[in-house]
């Protein structure tokens, strides 16, 4: 990982353009870091490019030249994640992120037992928001994982026809992972969905594949829902890689 700060853009800029710091970014940079007037740094933005910078002030940075831009990938892996209880969601969200996922969308099922209110909602989103971009940020991705909002079961199944293969791990009689991906090799928009701590209701695992999810199960032994989703994203991106 590169020793550079990095922080995150709200908006793309000019390059030579001078940006005010919002008072969080001027904190983390000159109170946190302890930089001074004309010490470089790195912004990233929503779009993933990624700007040469430097510090006039505590509040102000000139953006120099733009360095990089994100690649574009072929593979997209979205996580639909039954909620968890208590902060494992901010685990999934942290270490998804670095596991290159593209799409988070938190899932209410059956046997989820959390169940935040909607006027709940907002503010988990904004922290939710907050982990992502720290975790870009640290892990130095350029491209921000896109944040859906918190998706009831019913809601969610439509959506299958935007992606080229939905993943369902279940049981151990389904199919393998190795052979669901060997089967639909040039699926490059792939949804992996992972139950909550009671796991899926038989009745969601008949839905799903009536929606064209496949139903298949992970050549571990019986993992965490915090963990379930993570392993199955880098298992799909090493036969990716080898496809």
């Amino acid at each position: 990982m590169s020793s550079v700060p990095r922080i995150f853009l709200q908006e793309t800029p000019l390059v030579g353009s001078t940006l005010s710091l919002d008072p969080t970014l001027s904190h983390y940079l000159v109170k946190v870091l302890r930089l001074e007037k004309n010490a470089s740094f790195l912004g990233f933005d929503s779009q993933g490019a990624e700007y040469e910078m430097t510090l006039l002030g505590a509040n102000d940075a000139r953006v120099l030249r733009q360095t990089q831009q994100a690649p574009v990938e072929s593979l997209k892996i979205a996580l639909g994640q039954g909620l968890p209880k208590g902060s494992k969601m901010d685990l999934i969200l942290r270490q998804g992120t670095e596991m290159g996922i593209h799409q988070m969308i938190p899932l209410l099922t059956e046997r989820s037992v959390s169940r935040p209110e909607p006027s709940q909602w907002e503010h988990k989103r904004d922290r939710w928001q907050k982990i992502l971009v720290e975790a870009c940020r640290q892990c130095g991705r350029r491209d921000v994982p896109e944040l859906k909002a918190i998706t009831d079961w019913e809601s969610l199944l439509p959506s299958f026809k935007d992606y080229d293969l939905v993943l369902l791990p279940y049981e151990k009689e389904a199919p393998s992972l190795k052979s669901v991906l060997e089967s639909n090799a040039e699926s490059r928009r792939i949804l992996i969905l992972i139950g909550p701590e009671g796991g899926w209701a038989p009745g969601e695992v008949e839905q799903a594949q009536a929606h064209g999810a496949c139903v298949t199960h992970l050549p571990v032994p019986i993992l965490r829902t915090e963990t379930a989703g993570l392993a199955a994203a880098a298992m799909i991106q090493f036969f990716k890689t080898k496809v």
